[in-house]
């Protein structure tokens, strides 16, 4: 995965501020400063390249492509289109501010910033070819749009002159430039915050937001049958049965929740086993490989104990191939992650023997152990004009995830509670 810096310049409260793509991206600090929007923009990079939607067609549409033209003047063997790459950059950072207006349900929402995508060339120069294909004496012309290392092709009675062999193709080389791998990243899902309220709820409602209409689309991703199953991680199936003290499964319609041999509908299951349905439905049907997860405040409705339990599934899915956004405010998650990432490191330091005693000692297995270079964590601070900014937490130095938002909290709590125990003893 190549370094992907996304400049911010202006975006809601947040100005002057800088992010870099990671598999596992966490993002803290006080409520109304724009940590969501700062998740949001990561999460349109992988919305944009998913198989799933063919939101780049816009790019086409806005710059007025005429693909009959386009066909009827090409010959074989030449380029049949040529597209500067600052083009598509540029429309790429404008459609970003458009998506997340989108997912807040605010049209006029307003934003500047800048994906900076290491390309070495300066034009997406597409290629179309033809040749004869098929059994031998019963041959079809075969069409061939190329680009780079990849090749649309089909049958000239099945082709259309329009926008879609670009949009895959261009789709397929940015995958390849941010992921390595044009296949990978495959699938992108939002969680938004009161997600657990919304499982129960069949008929699709009237939203304002696009984030709970990308959510209704994600439930249907689970209730819709599978032609061929997955092969699921048995790892992170336990980090399921774990986290939720039992295990959902659907049954007749409904999401039933059994635990402890006791059976009942997800409606009457605690609000932690509802607040992590969507997750753990998914991974129960799916592999998390190839897969990106915005997931906003893992931690809701939450014990501690869940909380680390949390962690643990998260790093297990980012070390099976999942990317995930994380926005939290609970320093007992990010405690987790620190010493998942500590752990990580700690066994370069010890004896094989004596580490893997010590992470049975802890009931940790080795594959939560969280690579710190696979972790990008953001602070958003506040400014004293009332805008903020976003302050990236050198984890490969620090070796650990600071939550310095939190300590000032506590802080100032502690001393007011000494204040008050003194005054009650005078």
């Amino acid at each position: 995965m190549k370094q992907i810096d996304i400049i911010i310049n202006k975006l809601g409260a947040i100005r002057d501020s800088k992010l870099k793509l990671k598999p596992l991206m966490l993002f803290s600090g006080e409520s109304g400063l724009g940590k969501s929007y700062a998740a949001f923009l990561i999460h349109y990079l992988y919305f944009l390249l998913s198989d799933s939607n063919d939101r780049l067609k816009l790019f086409f549409s806005d710059h007025n492509y005429d693909f009959e033209s386009i066909f009827d003047n090409v010959k074989s063997g030449s380029s049949i289109l040529t597209i500067p790459k600052k083009d598509v950059f540029d429309w790429l950072n404008r459609d970003a501010i458009s998506y997340i207006g989108y997912l807040i349900g605010n049209e006029d929402f307003m934003g500047d910033i800048e994906i900076k995508i290491p390309c070495d060339y300066d034009d997406f120069v597409f290629v179309y070819r033809e040749d004869l294909g098929g059994l031998e004496g019963q041959e079809e012309m075969m069409y061939h749009v190329e680009l780079s290392n990849f090749s649309y092709n089909i049958l000239s009675s099945k082709f259309e002159k329009n926008s879609h062999p670009f949009v895959l193709l261009l789709k397929a080389e940015l995958k390849d430039i941010l992921f390595g791998d044009y296949k990978d990243m495959g699938s992108t899902y939002l969680l938004p915050p009161s997600r657990g309220a919304l499982m129960e709820i069949n008929e699709r409602p009237s939203f304002v937001s696009g984030m709970y209409q990308e959510f209704f689309d994600f439930k249907n991703v689970l209730n819709v049958a599978i032609q061929r199953p997955e092969e699921v991680n048995p790892q992170i199936l336990e980090c399921c049965v774990s986290v939720n003290e039992g295990i959902l499964n659907r049954v007749d319609g409904r999401i039933m929740y059994n635990t402890h041999g006791v059976v009942m509908p997800l409606t009457a299951a605690a609000s932690s086993v509802k607040e992590l349905a969507p997750l753990t439905l998914f991974l129960n049907r799916y592999s998390a490989k190839g897969v990106s997860f915005l997931f906003e405040e893992p931690e809701a409705h939450l014990h501690p104990n869940r909380q680390m339990k949390v962690a643990d599934m998260i790093s297990c899915m980012v070390n099976d191939g999942a990317h995930m956004q994380i926005t939290t405010h609970s320093d007992y998650l990010i405690k987790r992650f620190n010493n998942l990432i500590n752990l990580y490191l700690l066994r370069d330091v010890m004896d094989s023997e004596e580490y893997i005693a010590f992470l049975q000692k802890w009931n940790i297995k080795e594959m939560y152990l969280l690579n710190p270079q696979n972790v990008g964590a953001y602070i958003v601070q506040r400014d004293d004009s009332g805008t903020s900014h976003i302050v990236e937490q050198d984890v490969l130095v620090d070796k650990e995830i600071s939550f310095d938002s939190f300590y000032a909290a506590i802080k100032n709590d502690m001393e007011l509670t000494r204040e008050i125990r003194n005054r009650l003893k005078e």
